[in-house]
């Protein structure tokens, strides 16, 4: 550090070694404590089983999707075209859920982007009206009912 002559004002550089000392000593304290906090926790998973998985009735799953254009959209039920549109669609939906019990009454549904919201929420209360408890929303595109490639 220099000294200055002849002049009394006040000395304006900053002293640096005070702050290098204390970040210096927050580092080490930082880095033994750090090991110390890693936890572990055991966790016990259930062995492998060889019984082959459960897989859903097929024949009891219904699949409706609502295909084509806006304009004259088709409504299949497990790939089978139902004739009549909306109306068409709550009458086989009454005729299938007679028989059925409350908790079996589940219809998964799938509509394309371009088909109205409002067919869609019609084509929904006609399934509500046939007696479809529960209606499951396919969202994925992949996983397309009707057989036909995604888009």
């Amino acid at each position: 550090m220099s000294m200055k002559t002849g002049s009394s004002g006040v000395n304006s550089d900053i002293n640096v070694t005070p702050f290098v000392d204390i970040c210096l000593v927050l580092l080490i304290i930082f880095m033994v404590v750090t090991p110390l906090l890693s936890r572990t926790l055991d966790v016990s998973v259930p062995p492998k089983s060889d019984a082959a998985p459960v897989e859903a009735a097929a024949a009891d799953q219904m699949i409706l999707t609502i295909k084509g254009p806006a304009e004259a959209p088709k409504i299949l039920l497990n790939r089978e075209e139902i004739v009549g549109g909306i109306e068409g669609l709550g009458e086989r939906m009454t005729e299938l859920m007679k028989n059925r019990r409350v908790d079996q009454k589940v219809v998964f549904f799938q509509a394309d982007n371009d088909i109205s919201y409002d067919f869609v929420v019609k084509a929904i209360d006609a399934m509500r009206g046939g007696g479809v408890e529960k209606i499951g929303l396919v969202t994925d595109d992949t996983l397309d009912a009707t057989g036909a490639p995604p888009v």
